[in-house]
């Protein structure tokens, strides 16, 4: 190995470190007294692809504060950890709703076929923003089995609700077709 090589290797190892010091930093933070800290430390996680970033926010769906419960989906989604996925599952029944229409979301964006019972289930909520969070989810998903339960959408009084049943089953026969 040559000089040049041993130097690289260092930076590469100083930027290891520093990012294990920077997750374990953030880590910390989710469970700050601060909202805004707890925010930002879930935002930034989102962002990591670390197996600590996963873990840390599974444990953090049990915040007392909604907004970053919400922020938290979000970040699992954006990882795509199926470890997220049975977590995030048990929230679905959660009151509130941008905490359920998080969720489909971000089970969608984790494109496991475990989400598809529970999630086709939400396509019956009772409110617009989760049934079409819903149907987008299982378009995402790929499942084509879902077809017959995302075309009643088709017909919802809300516009929301039908825009995401149509994109839902282009996506799904994309699937099948390709």
């Amino acid at each position: 190995m040559d000089i040049r090589e041993e130097d690289q290797m260092e930076v590469v190892q100083r930027r290891v470190l520093r990012e294990g010091r920077n997750i374990d930093i953030l880590v910390e933070q989710l469970t700050h007294v601060s909202i805004p800290y707890r925010l930002k430390a879930a935002t930034e996680l989102g962002k990591i692809h670390h197996p600590h970033a996963s873990a840390a926010l599974i444990r953090s769906l049990t915040d007392p504060e909604s907004d970053v419960v919400f922020v938290v989906i979000k970040s699992l989604g954006a990882i795509g950890d199926p470890v997220a996925v049975e977590p995030l599952i048990h929230c679905l029944d959660h009151a509130d709703r941008w905490i359920r229409r998080g969720v489909a979301a971000a089970l969608g964006d984790i494109r496991d076929p475990r989400a598809i019972p529970p999630l086709c289930r939400l396509l019956k909520d009772e409110r617009a923003e989760v049934r079409a969070a819903a149907a987008e989810a299982l378009g995402k998903i790929g499942d084509p089995a879902v077809s017959e339960l995302i075309r009643p959408l088709l017909d919802d009084e809300k516009d929301i609700v039908q825009d995401a049943a149509w994109e839902a089953l282009r996506l799904l026969s994309e699937r099948t077709e390709g």
